[in-house]
């Protein structure tokens, strides 16, 4: 993630080189500013995580491709002069075309109206984050001003409607499912477990390292947490007997010097190397079509959310909730007091006569 920083640091140096990346449409020369704003005068300057950095990229990339398609002889909109009106303009495009790239592969549509479907209010808020932090780095440079004023759509639906927590039932199936013994199916019971039931990310699942686990305390600790922070997570006495079997089978499966809990198994290249994000999401919802779950529950973060709701059920205290998911504000874990559709049901049947 070290870009040359030396090339951003004289300030003289940096606004003419902005000036002509947006003037030359530099789609590299622009995101290496990007970057090296980010890491200078950023939050959380050289901390920043390589996920955020990449979704500021896709903003920037979108963005400039909707300012000055690759194929147009000029501009639609100049960069250094963008007005909040032109942001908002961006915004409106997004929600009627879609994103402005093909798919996440970063080549351009270049056909009229040969954009995908509109873009979730959260998508677009990830998008004009990047544009945002792009026009910071450009007000760094002195090469333009950040247009002020311009918000990303509300989402009507409630988060918690949005990204629902996988009910008990449904989760004991697919535990039962990946009971058969099976090394893949060990590890992906394995998987599951952390996120459902210790709570962590899936990011945090595949970077956990063997070494941060600590089964005679029953803790394992979270190194690469969101936001670069650390904490230490409780474990049930059944996931360290279950984390126990896996770490001794993972032993005949694990490449040379491979540190990681999750490795890849089968005949493929990565063959005994570490899991990556994107794989681990893909087995999740395959195992999800096997075994016919409803659609609005697909990918790994509702794992997480299943956490959550069972460790507020449990509990009833948001403070021991947000201590266990590793939020820094018990706001941030309110949403699983709503998830809680047991206690609803509770309600409703109430009502029966």
């Amino acid at each position: 993630m070290l870009v040359p920083l030396a090339n951003w640091q004289n300030p003289s140096k940096r606004r003419i080189a902005a000036i002509r990346a947006a003037q030359e449409r530099d789609e590299a020369a622009l995101l290496e500013l990007l970057e090296a704003y980010l890491i200078l005068k950023g939050r959380k300057r050289a901390s920043l995580s390589p996920k955020t950095l990449e979704t500021y990229r896709l903003g920037v990339r979108d963005f400039l491709a909707w300012a000055w398609p690759p194929d147009a002889p000029a501009p639609q909109v100049q960069i250094l002069k963008a007005t909040a009106d032109d942001l908002d303009r961006y915004i409106a495009d997004l929600q009627t075309e879609g994103s402005h790239l093909v798919g996440r592969v970063l080549e351009y549509r270049r056909q009229p109206g040969a954009n995908g479907p509109s873009l979730k209010p959260s998508s677009i808020a990830t998008y004009l984050a990047g544009v945002r932090a792009l026009y910071k780095a450009l007000e760094w440079a002195d090469a333009a001003t950040l247009p002020m004023g311009v918000r990303a759509p509300r989402d009507p639906t409630p988060a918690y409607e949005r990204r629902p927590a996988l009910p008990v039932s449904l989760y004991r199936h697919l535990l039962a499912h990946l009971e058969t013994g099976e090394p893949h199916h060990r590890r992906d019971r394995i998987a599951v477990r952390l996120m459902a039931e210790a709570g962590l990310r899936i990011s945090e699942v595949v970077h956990l390292q063997v070494q941060d686990i600590h089964l005679a305390e029953r803790l394992l600790e979270v190194k690469r947490g969101k936001g670069s922070k650390s904490r230490s997570v409780p474990l049930s006495k059944s996931l360290v007997a279950e984390l126990q079997d896996w770490l001794r089978i993972r032993l005949a499966h694990a490449a040379a010097g491979e540190g990681r809990v999750l490795v890849n198994l089968g005949g493929r290249k990565a063959d005994g190397r570490g899991m990556t994000v994107r794989g681990l999401r893909e087995i999740l919802n395959r195992h999800y079509r096997t075994l016919g779950f409803p659609a609005r529950y697909s990918g790994a973060h509702l794992l997480r959310h299943t956490a959550g709701t069972r460790f507020y059920q449990v509990s009833r205290d948001l403070h021991a909730t947000a201590r266990l998911l590793g939020h820094s504000n018990i706001n941030t874990s309110a949403i699983y007091a709503k998830m809680d559709l047991q206690g609803l049901f509770e309600v409703v049947d109430k009502l029966e006569v």
